[in-house]
């Protein structure tokens, strides 16, 4: 993103966000309660109210979406605008919220946010406290235009126009789509609005059948032709590492992005699914491409797997795919076997892939608190499994979920190695996680095909370490747009989804809050400003941070008030 870029986006949020907070004297946060069983959680006291606006005239913004957010108080609310441009969200707990405001055509933007891809400010928002006259300004989003052509040059009509850009995900930098995407017209034309400024990837396909087959014309499950349009980037190359960024200011239009799709050879992959004794062989195959541009393009490729194991997948464009099978086996308990195999593709047919089924494991375990306290509703707790490798995470996401009324759970299809993830309520926090006595909070588990993992403990506390404090320059005042990140100094623990990494923004009265940071003395922590979201767990960016962050170290139960410097 350029430099003009960034500072157009910022004028037109200080301009809208530096005014205008008035509220009640402050008072103090309602602490998180215990609530007994069939108890109702209490009714919020809190009000918000404010205005949305237009950043370049001031104009009131009428029916636009205000989402008001607080993920530790598990509290969301979300209204519209009136002809004033004017919300209010009543009934709420005390928390940290942010808030959101989202309308077509204009760049959707959190309260005090003052570039693209980073969070905005937190509002404190004690119980029983009305806080009013927010303004949130929002940008008038930018345009992308052009024309898509087939290898004559003439207009391709229905063709998918998608704009992508670079952030973070799943720990790494990756291209990533942005915006909403469009279809050509009969002139082969497309816009794409409503985009922040920046740079951008132009990149266009065509799926002319509901399987996501890359073909020209026509054509059946049958009748596959040879050749089809593959995934292409302006200027017209089908490698995005080629492409050519696209450059848009704060609301410009930028035209004459005109391309053509790039013709190639299709093939087909077969092979056989080899099975389970007992296994009724049925399912279907699908062809997952490893690129995650390509996975947001076009759907997935599928094919049947006949009786006798055998399946036949067509159409498939060059490149990388993770072929991935499910069975429906009359096995008792647990889930359908899987399998899956990676194949590249080349334009030439491929045969004999063989992909071997397995009965996907199973762990077990039960959630527990430290002091033995009730009142803890089960219906607040949720475990989940993470792949521990991000690309496999892309494609085959959590397992997992809400508990059982007893606080026992079972998480199945788990067919790679991964970690157990607990999401507990308001005031409750990760203690660990114990198998047969050994603490695996923080270790990936490796289950072998078809195991019964049992006896896994899941211990909550309400005990926790954390940060809180302010963040000032060098003059000593108060620095409301900057990110503190806290990481630990082991580079084994800079892992996808790690609950040693953890960020905070400084909220409307110049405070940020980590709170459930696990013990330790080997932490570091910075603040700084344009950190991106997700790139505080890219373990590059982490390295860079070691020579300009402080040391941190955290007792068990201990809460550090930290005043930071800000560095830039």
């Amino acid at each position: 993103m350029t430099f003009a870029c960034r500072a157009a986006l910022t004028v037109a949020a200080v301009l809208l966000t530096s005014s205008a907070l008035t509220a009640q004297p402050a008072g103090q946060r309602t602490p998180p309660r215990m609530i007994q069983p069939g108890q109702q959680a209490p009714v919020g006291t809190a009000v918000l109210r404010g205005v949305v606006v237009a950043a370049d005239t001031g104009a009131p913004i009428r029916r636009a979406q205000v989402r008001a957010s607080a993920p530790g108080a598990q509290e969301t609310r979300t209204t519209l605008t009136d002809e004033q441009g004017r919300f209010e969200l009543r009934e709420l707990a005390g928390g940290r919220y942010t808030i959101t405001a989202t309308k077509g055509g204009f760049i959707t933007l959190q309260y005090g946010q003052r570039r693209p891809s980073e969070p905005g400010t937190p509002v404190d928002l004690a119980a029983g406290q009305t806080l009013e006259k927010l303004v949130v300004g929002l940008p008038r989003g930018s345009v992308i235009t052009g024309r898509i052509v087939d290898e004559f040059g003439e207009p391709l009509t229905g063709a998918q126009v998608r704009v992508l850009r670079y952030g973070y995900a799943a720990g790494a930098r990756r291209l990533l789509p942005a915006g909403q995407s469009d279809r050509t017209d009969d002139q082969g034309t497309f816009r794409v609005f409503g985009l922040p400024p920046g740079e951008y990837v132009v990149s266009a396909t065509l799926n002319e059948d509901r399987g996501g087959a890359f073909r020209p014309r026509g054509g059946n499950a049958d009748d596959e032709p040879a050749t089809g349009y593959a995934p292409t980037y302006f200027p017209g190359t089908t490698n995005a590492g080629d492409a050519q960024r696209v450059t848009v200011g704060l609301g410009q239009e930028v035209s004459g992005i005109g391309f053509g799709l790039s013709l190639m050879p299709l093939a087909k992959v077969s092979g056989r699914v080899v099975g389970l004794a007992g296994l009724e062989l049925a399912g279907m195959v699908m062809a997952l491409p490893d690129d995650m541009v390509r996975q947001a393009m076009s759907p997935p490729r599928g094919a049947p797997v006949n009786a006798d194991g055998t399946f036949e997948l067509r159409g498939l464009a060059p490149g990388r795919y993770t072929l991935v099978v499910g069975g429906r086996g009359r096995r008792g308990g647990g889930e359908e076997p899987t399998g899956r195999a990676s194949v590249a593709v080349s334009g030439v047919d491929l045969t004999g892939i063989t992909i071997g089924l397995a009965p996907p494991a199973v762990v077990r375990g039960v959630v527990v608190t430290d002091t033995g306290a009730v009142g803890l509703r089960s219906a607040q707790v949720r475990v989940s499994f993470t792949p521990a490798q991000p690309a496999v995470a892309d494609a085959f996401r959590n397992r997992g979920g809400g508990i059982n009324s007893d606080f026992t759970f079972e998480l199945g299809g788990i067919t790679e190695p991964g970690y157990l993830r607990v999401t507990p309520p308001p005031g409750w926090f990760l203690k660990h996680i114990l198998h047969d006595g050994r603490n695996v909070t923080d270790e990936p588990l490796v289950v072998e095909a078809g195991a019964q993992l049992t006896g896994v403990r899941v211990v909550l506390t309400q005990t926790a370490s954390g940060v809180s404090g302010s963040v000032r320059d060098d003059r000593g005042n108060a620095v409301l747009d900057a990110t503190v990140v806290v990481f630990p100094d082991d580079e084994r623990q800079w892992v996808f989804q790690s609950r040693f990494i953890r960020t905070a923004r400084p909220d409307t009265s110049g405070r940020f809050e980590i709170a459930g940071l696990p013990a330790g003395d080997d932490y570091r922590v910075v603040a700084l400003q344009g950190l991106e979201d997700g790139q505080a767990t890219d373990p590059v960016f982490l390295a860079s941070l070691r020579e300009r962050s402080e040391r941190l170290s955290l007792a068990e139960g201990e809460a550090k008030a930290l005043e930071l410097r800000f560095r830039q």
